[in-house]
């Protein structure tokens, strides 16, 4: 049936503060998820660790089939067979996404294109952080960062955005930072050749601009039965 059910409890994850504060600054719809046992809901929440590994558990306990959206095999795979495990879910997948990677994300969108004959859920939820990171520039000529948390994301949202309105009512999850309020749109962030204020202001940018773009598609999207949700995850 497609009626609502109850919130399962959570599960055990190796990052609590993650489960924590997951629902911190969502926005409309609060309804729970309308996941049931007899629904066959394809879900992509990246990735094999942190906040994308408790979103794929808590996603995978609702009996949704669930994609694991992860740049390696070998912590992907591990993590779908301990989601399987833990939550009694045969339907977690794997498939490989790098969102630094323009190319990449193409043949992951295409690929669900082509497999899933709906998407009810779209977690972005890949990132890079942390303040040693250096300076590095994609083949495609874009600073990393900016690509893997921002560009990427951007693009698989709208490479699946018809597949999304086409399933009806679904949600995009836009994963950011209270560290947005620190960011600045700078327009040298797209031309890759400069990394304005180092890493630290790099990452502040990123996610302002998903804040930015979150709030962009809710405008674009009213009117429709699909809700963007942007997530603040304090991470300590």
């Amino acid at each position: 049936t497609d009626r609502a059910v109850a919130s399962p409890p959570p599960l055990p994850c190796p990052a609590p503060w993650a489960v924590q504060t997951l629902g911190t600054g969502a926005q409309t719809p609060r309804d729970p998820l309308p996941w049931g046992p007899s629904r066959d809901q394809p879900a992509p929440a990246p990735c094999a660790a942190g906040i994308g590994k408790c979103v794929a558990l808590d996603l995978a306990r609702r009996n949704a089939r669930t994609i694991l959206a992860c740049r390696s095999r070998e912590r992907g795979q591990a993590a779908v067979e301990e989601i399987r495990a833990a939550t009694g879910n045969p339907a977690v997948l794997l498939r490989l996404l790098d969102t630094g990677s323009l190319a990449s994300v193409r043949a992951f969108a295409q690929a669900v294109l082509r497999e899933e004959k709906r998407l009810d859920v779209l977690v972005n939820n890949a990132g890079l952080t942390g303040m040693r990171l250096p300076f590095t520039i994609t083949p495609e000529g874009l600073e990393q960062t900016f690509a893997t948390n921002y560009l990427g994301p951007f693009l698989l949202t709208n490479l699946l955005l018809d597949l999304l309105k086409a399933s009806a009512p679904a949600r995009v999850v836009n994963v950011s930072s209270f560290r947005h309020s620190a960011g600045t749109a700078n327009g040298r962030y797209l031309t890759g050749q400069e990394w304005p204020g180092g890493f630290d202001a790099a990452y502040n940018s990123t996610k302002l601009m998903n804040v930015l773009f979150t709030a962009e598609l809710a405008r674009r999207l009213q009117g429709t039965a699909m809700a963007t949700s942007p997530k603040l995850a304090l991470v300590p």
